[in-house]
């Protein structure tokens, strides 16, 4: 440790600025659970709900190893190197999607949704009449329903969420065996 102390002192750091590093590094090692869960785990699988982040692909002792790193969460951010492999830590949502998506039904369903973000209520058009009823689903970002309505065929359909609050939420239709999942954002 007294090495450590004498390198950031040569360096030019304060005790301060030495003290501060110290402790972000103790945080970012306690803090993480990327890297108990590869050591812990022969696979490591996680999902994120935003585009923002990165995966990074290695081997460590002859086994392929994923890394999944997100950006903008509230939890703390770091990275570590070694020699045999790259780890990012983020706050990384498991995948919900399976929650949400029904198996088997292909993502092709074809309708605007509009307007996103919104206030009150989303318009969906079908540029078709679909053949079946047509289910209307609000999920939060866990991937748990807070709102759905069922709506007889029609090209057109007012959704009306109004008991959830504001935020960002996933809005699935689904109707002809088919379906459609959309991130929107519920705003004052």
């Amino acid at each position: 440790m007294s090495d450590i102390l004498s390198f950031f002192r040569y360096l030019g750091c304060s005790n301060t600025i030495i003290m501060r590093l110290i402790l972000t590094l103790l945080v970012l090692l306690l803090s993480s659970s990327v890297f108990s869960q590869v050591e812990k785990s022969k696979y490591f699988l996680r999902g994120t709900t935003s585009s923002a982040g990165s995966t990074a692909y290695g081997n460590v002792d002859g086994e392929n190893v994923i890394v999944q790193q997100s950006i903008g969460q509230s939890s703390i951010i770091g990275s570590a190197y070694s020699s045999e492999a790259l780890a990012f830590q983020g706050f990384i949502q498991p995948n919900f999607l399976d929650k949400i998506l029904t198996p088997d039904v292909p993502q092709v369903l074809e309708a605007n949704l509009y307007p996103n973000p919104f206030v009150e209520q989303i318009f969906i058009e079908f540029d078709f009449l679909p053949e079946t009823d047509i289910n209307v689903s609000v999920f939060d970002i866990m991937g748990n329903v807070v709102w759905s309505n069922s709506y007889s065929s029609t090209d057109y359909i007012v959704v009306d969420p109004n008991n959830i609050s504001y935020g960002y939420y996933f809005l699935k239709v689904e109707c002809d065996s088919t379906q459609r999942v959309e991130k929107i954002l519920k705003i004052k």
